[in-house]
């Protein structure tokens, strides 16, 4: 298809470790990648894990992380999270699950593609929280191991 990230997508994909960039942005370029993707999140700052963990708690909305302040994956710098949803019709579409499970053999494909090249250091690991056994989180990708 050919996609490409757009500038704030670009800048908040620069906040990921290399990995996540140099997957990301395969994945995206991937032929087989059937929708556009923007990254929601890369490193978040204490005070913003604070402010994402206080919702559905002490304050109004769902609750959208287990991760208190430093506990995230998102925390480290270069972070070693990241969040990213399809891009549908000029909308971010992070509640839409078809399009999300349609998007992640194609990163996990891409994932394989760089552990064979050597890009991947040996030990370390992709994870999507579409895989997880508490509620499912399909924005959020991590790598463990580095």
């Amino acid at each position: 298809m050919g996609f490409s990230f757009g500038a704030t997508s670009t800048a908040r994909l620069h906040t990921c470790h290399p990995l996540l960039v140099t997957l990301f942005r395969r994945a995206l370029a991937h032929p087989d990648m059937p929708h556009d993707l923007t990254v929601v999140y890369g490193h978040r700052s204490a005070a913003e894990q604070a402010a994402l963990y206080a919702k559905g708690r002490t304050m109004p909305g769902k609750i959208v992380t287990n991760a208190k302040p430093g506990k995230s994956k998102h925390n480290t710098k270069p972070s070693q999270a990241i969040d990213v949803v399809p891009f549908i019709d000029g909308k971010a579409s992070p509640d839409d699950w078809a399009p999300i499970r349609a998007c992640a053999p194609v990163i996990y494909a891409t994932w394989a593609e760089m552990q064979a090249d050597g890009t991947v250091p040996h030990g370390v690991t992709l994870h999507w929280g579409g895989d997880w056994n508490g509620p499912p989180d399909g924005a959020h990708w991590e790598i463990r191991g580095v």
